[in-house]
């Protein structure tokens, strides 16, 4: 079963990829710039219209100022200040909302004109599944914060980061094969060479989209800011909940700031060594002559995004550079899927006796 080539179905998926980066950058400032629980009620259509008067956006300020995140935090908050964080999170709910009209309406189109597979049906009905389950986990996330504590569940970020990057992965795999490549679905790779480099993608994808994870624990605990030296942490390469090792239960460590910084450093090297490997591997491959470039930019890349967040780290985690670092595992997670998707092309035609 393949992709068949269809520039229109292309156009539809790339449209839909850059709304889904765009939505990623967007919910980045929204957390970066505390603004996630300024709406306080989540309503599908009631949502939609923005306060249009000054009554309006007293009676959202009034209910802002019940939640924990005002009392404990944002008490001196003036409603200029209010509209402000408001703004983020009003734009992320409503671009979700068109994310809807952009991917469902010509799935829709395309569905009923009988233009997909039977493939390309599980396919799609499969990121269906997934975008329902993204705007629950958009509001259960919300939810957890409006409660006790002043501070979404960072558990339940990382959920709602990870689904993000999810349904990106599956949009552009789809995006690259829709381009005239007609590469199949199924594993039929016959070169045992392009297996094991596709392994080491595979490999790489997933530390990446782990590390992504950790990125969001990090973020939703503001753990960026308990040490802002590297390598060390302080004086020791370990958190002090390691070192003293009275309570090394799951639950404490993955609620420990020292902890996820240090699980997300851990990862951050895990992956950079891995992708060095799959680059080094893969440019040195004949068979891959024509991913040269691909795996060049790999290696550059990912040396940039450590290095950046390293640099993040020491200069106390600057919101435009934190909107760049996620951006930029965007990045090295997009040549990733090109690396594999072609891959799997080249290993298709490549014949059986080629070693």
């Amino acid at each position: 079963m393949y992709f068949i080539a269809n520039h229109k179905k292309a156009l539809w998926i790339g449209i839909n990829i850059f709304m889904v980066a765009s939505m990623v950058i967007i919910g980045g400032i929204t957390r970066l710039t505390n603004s996630g629980l300024s709406m306080t009620e989540w309503s599908l259509i009631g949502g939609i219209m923005p306060p249009l008067n000054e009554q309006s956006w007293n009676i959202l300020f009034e209910k802002y100022k019940v939640t924990p995140e005002f009392q404990f935090k944002n008490y001196d908050m003036t409603l200029n200040q209010f509209k402000k964080i408001f703004f983020w999170e009003y734009l992320h709910r409503i671009w979700g909302r068109i994310i809807g009209i952009t991917f469902f309406v010509p799935l829709i189109f395309l569905w009923i004109n009988k233009q997909f597979s039977f493939t390309e049906k599980r396919y799609f009905a499969l990121l269906t599944l997934i975008g329902c389950f993204q705007g629950f986990m958009g509001w259960f996330m919300v939810e957890s914060g409006l409660v006790d504590k002043p501070d979404v569940s960072h558990f339940r970020l990382s959920a709602h980061l990870t689904t993000a990057f999810l349904i990106y992965i599956l949009l552009f795999f789809c995006f690259w094969n829709y381009l005239g490549r007609q590469s199949p679905f199924e594993r039929s790779v016959t070169n045992q060479k392009i297996k094991k480099h596709s392994k080491r993608i595979i490999i790489s994808i997933i530390l990446l989209i782990i590390t992504i994870s950790s990125g969001a624990f990090v973020s939703g605990t503001n753990a960026g800011w308990a040490y802002n030296n590297f390598p060390l942490m302080g004086d020791n390469f370990f958190p002090p909940v390691i070192i003293e090792g009275t309570n090394l239960s799951m639950a404490n460590l993955f609620n420990d700031i020292g902890f996820i910084q240090f699980f997300h450093r851990v990862l951050a090297t895990l992956t950079l060594i891995t992708i060095f490997i799959t680059v080094y591997k893969g440019a040195r491959d004949v068979n891959l002559t024509k991913l040269k470039s691909y795996f060049y930019f790999l290696g550059i890349f990912v040396i940039c995004q450590y290095t950046l967040g390293v640099i993040i780290l020491k200069l106390y985690v600057p919101v435009a550079l934190g909107l760049f670092h996620q951006l930029g595992s965007l990045i090295v997670l997009t040549n990733l899927i090109i690396i594999f998707a072609e891959m799997r092309i080249r290993g298709t035609r490549m014949r059986p006796s080629v070693q």
